[in-house]
């Protein structure tokens, strides 16, 4: 090989070796950084800069969990107050200040309540001299509320009143609508019993014992002396500790019932309805006291009659009840219908029978007029019977 590019060959080993140690040199372009490239740093050198981000705020709290609020231990005065585990007592008054409507329709009523629960509770004893009013929420309570109401209205606010004894006094005052099943079979001439069911939601007769509460001159549960209800009599009540069973569980939920017997008025209904229909049933006999060969009259009036009779139904439906059964008074308003259509096809076929020249068909005609005079009467004395007596 040529001297001269073997010595050039040589100078350009040595230059590349040179730049490569110049670079392994210089910081940041070496294979290794920081303490892996100087293993024992001079102490005159300043030790490398490590960059640092500033944490949140709240980062202390982050990656551990906080007790809830809803964890933590009740307070005393929320346990139920009992004796040895057992069911803890609780008094009811409950009166009855007025019953505004039955609706028999909507089966349903309105009326105005107020009732009183007293339940003591030791924990709750203070020096007095007066009771303390602390809200419903603060101290335990039955959750008292009444199973029927639909739309109610409280009266007072939803707090109690505790006694330097213990005891815990809640009042309240509802109006409003409740619904109530009825057996509307002997309508109008039926009797109705209207119950006012307390219950203790959530808690089962195992936990509260209800009794009736005997309050100062002995007062306890009843009924105002008279009702603004103007279509009903009342008969009785009764008040009386009554567990409300939601289903078939042996063990019902804690409650007070108050029982109302009432009875219908049914001078409205006979006024407005019974004797209206009786007086179209007679109308529809009136052509059987008339000449049957004078067939227009007779078939006008027995048309008019049944056309009436259909207008008065549509004009009384707002008076009944809505239901799938059939009343007293639904029997008698069908069995009237037929009664008046019956004399309608019996004017028919006079009228057809008499247009012949047949003495034997004129006095068949005759016969029959006869004794519908006194068959219709009869007619409507067993329609009456058998709708309103049997």
């Amino acid at each position: 090989m040529d001297t001269a590019v073997v010595k050039a060959y040589l100078s350009r080993s040595v230059l590349f070796a040179a730049v490569i140690a110049y670079l392994l040199a210089v910081p940041g372009y070496g294979f290794t950084q920081g303490p892996e490239r100087n293993a024992s740093p001079s102490l005159s050198e300043d030790p490398p800069v490590q960059a640092t981000i500033p944490s949140p705020a709240d980062a202390e709290g982050v990656g551990k969990v906080k007790p809830s609020a809803l964890l933590e231990e009740s307070k005393p005065e929320m346990n139920r107050p009992s004796a040895w585990g057992g069911p803890t007592e609780v008094q009811i008054i409950v009166f009855v200040i007025d019953i505004d409507e039955v609706n028999s329709a909507d089966q349903s009523f309105a009326a105005s309540i107020y009732y009183e629960a007293h339940w003591k509770n030791p924990l709750l004893q203070h020096q007095g001299p007066g009771p303390l009013h602390v809200d419903l929420t603060d101290v335990w309570n039955p959750r008292l509320t009444i199973v029927s109401q639909q739309m109610a209205w409280n009266s007072y606010p939803e707090s109690v009143e505790i006694q330097p004894d213990g005891t815990v006094i809640f009042r309240q005052k509802v109006w409003g609508h409740f619904s109530q099943p009825l057996n509307l079979r002997d309508f109008p001439f039926d009797q109705q019993e209207l119950s006012i069911q307390l219950a203790a939601v959530g808690l089962s007769e195992k936990q509260v014992r209800m009794v009736s509460l005997v309050g100062e001159f002995g007062r306890t549960s009843s009924i105002a002396r008279q009702f603004s209800l103007p279509d009903f009599d009342i008969l009785s009540f009764k008040a009386a500790p009554a567990a409300y069973y939601p289903d078939q569980s042996p063990v019902g939920v804690a409650g007070y019932e108050m029982k109302i017997k009432i009875a219908r008025q049914p001078d409205y209904y006979i006024l407005k309805v019974i004797i209206p229909l009786c007086l179209i049933v007679i109308m529809s006999w009136l052509p059987r006291w008339l000449n049957p060969e004078q067939s227009g009259t007779n078939i006008g009036i027995s048309t008019s009659a049944f056309l009436t009779l259909v207008a008065y139904l549509f004009a009384i439906t707002v008076l009944l009840p809505r239901i799938s059964y059939i009343t007293r008074i639904d029997r008698f308003i069908l069995l009237s219908t037929l009664t008046v259509f019956s004399g309608l096809i019996q004017t028919v076929i006079n009228t057809f029978l008499i247009k012949g020249e047949s003495i034997q068909k004129k006095r068949l005609v005759a016969r029959i007029d006869f004794w519908s005079r006194l068959a219709y009467p009869l007619i409507l004395v067993v329609v009456i019977v058998i709708s309103f007596v049997i």
